[in-house]
């Protein structure tokens, strides 16, 4: 039995930890707040629940076989697929439904331009042949060498490796699939999950849109907080230690490593790597602001809404020069429409996210200003391009700025920290090996990236390559 400590107990520290436990070692996992779950939460005002960070999940079999490597998949919370993925709203008033179902869904296309209904099937064909290229061999071990990850990749053939490397921009991508400008906005969207621009994106990241389709998009039920706790009971039923409001830093010392007063063979790090790792002058993805509004009626709106800006490239533009755009593409969570326990009956809540920048030093202040700025702006939206709003009151019950993902140890704010652009950008990711031998790291800001089943991911690898270099068997 070796002593691993855990810093940090954000969803891969807690799946860190557990896997760690469970393979034998004796495991102390420190959290520098009073709550687990880092960025992925809940918070409860007057019976409505939201989710403060996340509020999308995909992939649910890596979701599922986490649950079964912690032993513990009698825990894992219900999980809701939903028919219509994500309903799109445009700033010209037309709609795109985003269903499960392809014909469907290319039905809806087609009622904005006739030829897109076909664009969107071969869309996703490539979307497909994108993740057999570049997503299975990136997500299918830790990734530490490009011969590595090309010796996976070619496994699907060389036809497919070499697929991955013609791959231009998402937006190039995008152009190439569709005539009219409504499907390219939707492509150009699946950058920002990582918190990125389509404009200097790699195309690769069309294989979300394929995970997506292929594997569903689901809500939890009791929302991702729910998630959270069934994490820290499995890792404590492992026999983690949890310790909770430890602010905490490792040192090295001889063979093993210091960490409160307490000595460790192993750390893994739950934490953005830039600075640790020597690389805060990086470039850093978008931050985001969420207000959390309360409605005195029971909305008839879907579970998720994209209400789209009318000038991307304006609001990407704005976006990069470090500034608040004019206009801002704002996604709404309607939770209720698919778990009544996310409110009490005549009621709903409303989850709304507008990306905007990291904030530079010294700018911490100038937010509070900026956050009534954005709820106006954001309500002012919401009343524009929803009628079924209107009259309806909203009241703000909770918001999260920049500075308070920062508080959770963003880098000024930065969701995802570093910035993947560029071919070749996902392969620049922080390492999840630190300076000193048997530091490791977990979270969205190494491999494989940000999103709930991919942090699950990076918790799994950070164990594995941990067990590894303790002289166990990965």
């Amino acid at each position: 039995m070796k002593r691993v400590a855990v810093i940090g107990g954000g969803i891969g520290g807690l799946t860190a930890a557990g896997v760690l436990a469970r393979t034998g070692h004796q495991v102390t996992l420190f959290e520098a707040t009073g709550v687990l779950g880092g960025k992925a939460g809940t918070v409860s005002v007057d019976g409505l629940v939201f989710d403060t960070g996340p509020t999308v999940m995909t992939m649910p079999d890596t979701v599922r076989a986490t649950f079964v490597e912690l032993g513990a998949e009698d825990l894992m919370p219900q999980l809701v697929r939903l028919p219509l993925q994500t309903h799109y709203r445009y700033a010209d008033g037309r709609e795109f439904h985003c269903w499960e179902d392809l014909d469907r869904a290319a039905e809806s296309a087609a009622r904005l331009h006739p030829d897109d209904g076909g664009g969107l099937r071969a869309f996703f064909a490539d979307a497909e042949q994108v993740y057999r290229a570049a997503g299975q061999p990136y997500l299918e071990a830790p990734y530490q060498t490009m011969m590595g990850f090309m010796a996976r990749a070619a496994r699907n053939g060389l036809g497919t490796l070499l697929t991955g490397f013609k791959l231009s921009t998402l937006d190039a991508l995008a152009k190439q699939h569709f005539r009219g400008p409504h499907l390219r906005q939707f492509v150009n969207r699946f950058a920002t999950y990582a918190g990125a621009s389509p404009y200097e994106a790699n195309a690769a990241f069309a294989m979300i849109a394929h995970i997506e389709r292929a594997f569903g998009v689901h809500h939890v039920v009791g929302g991702l907080g729910a998630l959270v706790d069934a994490l820290a009971t499995a890792a404590q039923r492992n026999g983690v230690e949890v310790v909770l409001g430890a602010k905490v830093q490792h040192e090295k010392r001889g063979r093993g490593f210091v960490v409160s007063a307490r000595e460790f063979d192993a750390v893994v790090v739950n934490a953005d790597p830039l600075e640790l790792q020597h690389r805060s002058a990086d470039p850093l993805t978008m931050s985001g602001y969420v207000a959390m509004f309360a409605a005195p009626t029971r909305l008839s709106l879907p579970h998720h809404t994209i209400l789209f800006a009318a000038d991307y490239p304006a609001e990407f533009a704005a976006l990069a020069a470090g500034r608040l755009a004019d206009e801002l593409t704002i996604h709404l969570c309607h939770p209720a429409a698919t778990d009544a326990s996310m409110a009490p009956a005549g009621r709903s809540g409303l989850y709304a996210m507008v990306n905007v920048p990291p904030f530079r030093a010294g700018e911490e202040a100038a937010w509070q200003t900026h956050a009534r700025t954005l709820e106006a702006h954001v309500r002012a939206r919401l009343l524009a391009m929803v009628p079924e709003l209107a009259g309806v009151p909203l009241s703000l019950v909770a918001e999260r700025t920049p500075v308070d993902l920062a508080n959770k140890g963003a880098p000024r704010g930065s969701i995802y920290g570093y910035l993947p652009h560029g071919k070749f950008g996902p392969f620049r990711r922080p390492s999840m090996r630190g300076a000193d031998p048997g530091v490791f790291f977990a979270g969205g800001g190494t491999h494989p990236g940000g999103g709930v089943p991919l942090v699950m991911l990076s918790g799994r690898f950070a164990a594995g390559l941990t067990t590894a270099h303790l002289g166990g068997r990965s």
